[in-house]
Order: C-alpha cells, then sequence, then structure tokens
C-alpha cells in the first residue's frame, strides 16, 4: 500500500494512541531475532519505519493488545495488517556493543538519533508526588555514574559514522537543579571525545543560570515538559512536579531561548488527558516566544496511575497537530533544525503535520 499525506498521518496517530497487536505465529521468529522486543523499559515501546518515517509504539502493554492493527510477517518482510490494508514496516537495528553499561541503555530512535536513559530515580517517584501518567519505576537508587556513562558512549561513538545525535532523558535525581548540575557533567565528560549534537531532557531547574552553564558545557537543544497546561489540572496529574509553577516554566522556557536559541527550547503536552483547546493555547504561546511544542498522545501504561483511561483519540491527535504544524509555519520553527528528540518526530506528528 502507498500512503498518501493524509492517510499516513492517520495511520501514524492511531499506532501512537493505539499500538500493534502481534500475530502470535511471529513471536519466536521475532524474539530471536529482536531479543528485547517486548521489554516494557522506560518509554514503552518498539522504535520502527515506514520508508523514511519513525514511529515509537506500544507493543508490551495490556492495551496494545486490543489494537486492530496487526504485525505480521511473510517472505518479503515485517508488515502491519488493518482491514484489507497492509503497509511494510523495518525495525532499527541494534547498535554496536560496548561491553559497558551503555548497551543496555543506548537505543536508536531514527537514523542518527540515540536516545538513554541514565537515571530511573527520580525525586517525584513516591504516591503523594508521582505524575499519573508516568509509568517509571526506579531501578537504582542513583544515575549512572558520568565516568562509566561517558566510557560507554566513547567507544560506541567510536564505532559509528560522524553524524549521531545523542538525546538524553530520565527520572529527576533529587530535584532539578541535582539533575542539571548531573547533566552539565555529562556535556563536559562527552565534549573530550565528541562534538556531536546533545539534547537534554530535564525539568526547570530553580537556578535558572544553570541553563546558560548547561549551553557552556556543550549541550546543545533543552526539553522542559510542561505537559499539562491548566494549573488546575496540573495539581492534580502531577502533584509533584507542579510544585514547579507555570510562571517558573515560562520563566524558563525564555530564558533557555535566549541562552540556546529560537527552535532549540522544546516542551510536550500530553494529549488524551486534557481539554484540546488548552493544548493549541499552549502551542500557540510556546511558538511565539520561539519553543518547540510536541504533542505526544497519553497512553495507559500498565505501570502508571491512569492505567484504567482511555487512550487518547487519534482523531484528536491529529486535529491538535494539524494546528500545531500551522503554528510551527507561521513561527517558522523547523523540525528538522533541532537535533535529537524533536527532529526525530517518532512519538507525535506535529513533524508530519508540519509538511503541506
Amino acid at each position: 500500500m502507498s500512503l498518501n499525506r493524509e492517510q499516513y498521518i492517520a495511520l501514524k496517530a492511531k499506532l501512537l494512541c493505539f499500538g500493534i497487536a502481534i500475530d502470535e505465529s511471529i513471536v519466536p521468529g521475532l524474539l530471536a531475532e529482536y531479543p528485547d522486543f517486548f521489554v516494557k523499559g522506560f518509554i514503552n515501546a518498539v522504535n520502527l519505519h515506514i520508508g523514511d518515517s519513525n514511529l515509537s509504539v506500544s507493543v508490551a502493554e495490556r492495551f496494545s493488545a486490543l489494537s486492530d492493527i496487526l504485525l505480521k510477517k511473510d517472505e518479503g518482510g515485517y508488515y502491519l495488517q488493518y482491514g484489507e490494508e497492509r503497509v511494510p514496516i523495518g525495525f532499527f537495528p541494534a547498535l554496536p556493543k560496548t561491553g559497558t553499561i551503555i548497551d543496555e541503555l543506548a537505543r536508536l530512535h531514527a537514523p542518527d538519533c540515540i536516545n538513554i536513559w541514565p537515571s530511573t530515580v527520580c525525586c517525584y517517584d513516591n504516591p503523594e508526588e508521582k505524575c499519573k501518567f508516568c509509568s517509571l519505576k526506579s531501578a537504582a537508587k542513583e544515575p549512572i555514574p558520568i565516568g562509566e556513562l561517558a566510557g560507554g558512549l566513547k567507544k560506541l561513538l567510536a564505532q559509528l559514522p560522524a553524524g549521531f545525535a545523542l538525546n538524553f532523558s530520565g527520572g529527576t535525581y533529587k530535584n532539578p537543579d541535582r539533575m542539571a548540575e548531573y547533566w552539565r557533567s555529562l556535556a563536559c565528560a562527552i565534549r573530550e571525545f565528541s562534538s556531536c549534537p546533545i539534547t537534554i531532557e530535564l525539568a526547570p531547574p530553580s537556578d535558572l543560570s544553570l541553563l546558560s552553564a548547561l549551553k557552556e558545557s556543550g549541550v546543545t537543544v533543552v526539553i522542559m515538559n510542561l505537559e499539562i497546561a491548566d494549573d488546575r489540572l496540573r495539581k492534580e496529574i502531577c502533584p509533584g512536579k507542579s510544585n514547579i509553577s507555570y510562571e517558573h516554566y515560562y520563566a524558563a522556557f525564555k530564558e533557555a531561548v535566549r541562552v540556546f536559541g529560537r527552535g532549540q527550547v522544546s516542551s510536550v503536552l500530553i494529549g488524551g488527558i486534557q481539554p484540546w483547546e488548552d493544548i493549541i493555547r499552549e502551542c500557540a504561546r510556546l511558538t511565539f516566544i520561539g519553543v518547540f511544542p510536541t504533542i505526544i498522545p497519553f497512553r495507559p501504561f500498565d505501570d502508571c496511575n491512569y492505567a484504567c483511561l482511555n487512550r487518547c483519540d487519534p482523531d484528536e491527535l491529529v486535529m491538535m497537530s494539524e494546528k500545531l504544524g500551522a503554528l510551527l509555519r507561521e513561527f517558522d520553527l523547523n523540525p528538522a533544525c533541532q537535533p535529537g528528540c524533536t527532529k526525530c518526530g517518532g512519538c507525535s506528528i506535529e513533524n508530519d503535520c508540519y509538511l503541506k
């Protein structure tokens, strides 16, 4: 099946919201090729591509087993079957082995984007403060030590051609300022052996001078996720993280744009658990000041407090993303100009909607 723009966007929205069910007959061969295929990890998804477009799709959650899109395989390879349609897909290969902790952490999310979660511990990961959409589980008491992480990355990048970007995400260790210091130290260590783009995902630090310190250490892009626009809903859905005020988020956004430049700062908003009008209002405000918004659909991951809620409506996701695409064009925020997570675009569809 050859997909036009509208068909591809509709399919990608459905895949992001509903995930993929797996034809049981292909599971043994699938696991032989991709042993970690059903490991939920921290992103709860498998990274694949349809043609030149990237997707990060749930396959190991209870809700994904209910999807009407089925992964199958024949002599031609893997494909998606839904109704009478079938679409060929491919999976990203494993990265070269380093014999270090990096082998457990680093994953390709796009042909040139390596995603890494060095911290599974989060200061908001307790019953009173945990974000209700979050499925993160602490696997260690502290982030991976800087020297160990940088040493593994040096070995990995030495085996890859130039052009790869590193994207770092993870729980907020101790507090936002402490985590920003960790990222600063990591970037300094990476800059001793690589000039690759570095994207850091973090909560806004209370000391905004840390944003300049991150830039000076070699960080290329910062992502600070507001997630929920309305303050009342933020307190309900993110009881701990909402102690970072809405006003402080915007002070951090403006300072980050000053330091890193327009289009080099991003923020995620979550569709399906808040009014779409709030999301579009926030997207308009963010794009105006030079921040790139990303609309990621809510998915009821098994290990989150909202596991029983409905999934985001794909049609609503398309509608919001088309509006965001228009805002990105209006304010000249090209996703291809921001390396790492935003350029990858596997978790959302605004990049596809940006293209007319």
